[in-house]
């Protein structure tokens, strides 16, 4: 399985081939965390759509819904068109991403 840093660079690849914008939050010294509101890896935009990824692999894909799951549904968070938010799956054997939609 691919370390993290090496699925963000190859999420970044993936979103900038599509005429994306990536920004993902730094690490400071102050934060424990480098994920947006605790759950987003990173935030793509192009025009008016913006996208908020968790980037993972396919096998921990449910936990990742899960916890996307737990923040937004008790804190009234909804999507509205154009803007989602997905999971990008990293799929070994296929040696590709997968979308899932939130």
């Amino acid at each position: 399985m691919p370390k993290e840093e090496v699925l963000k660079q190859k999420a970044r690849v993936y979103f900038k081939n599509k005429g994306y914008q990536v920004w993902f939050a730094p690490r400071t010294r102050w934060t424990l965390e480098k994920d947006i509101f605790g759950i987003w890896d990173c935030i793509c935009w192009k025009k008016n759509k913006f996208i908020f990824v968790q980037i993972t692999t396919l096998k921990n894909k449910s936990a990742r819904l899960k916890k996307i799951v737990n923040y937004m549904l008790p804190n009234y968070l909804y999507f509205s068109p154009p803007n989602k938010g997905i999971i990008l799956a990293w799929v070994k054997r296929e040696k590709k991403f997968r979308e899932f939609e939130v």
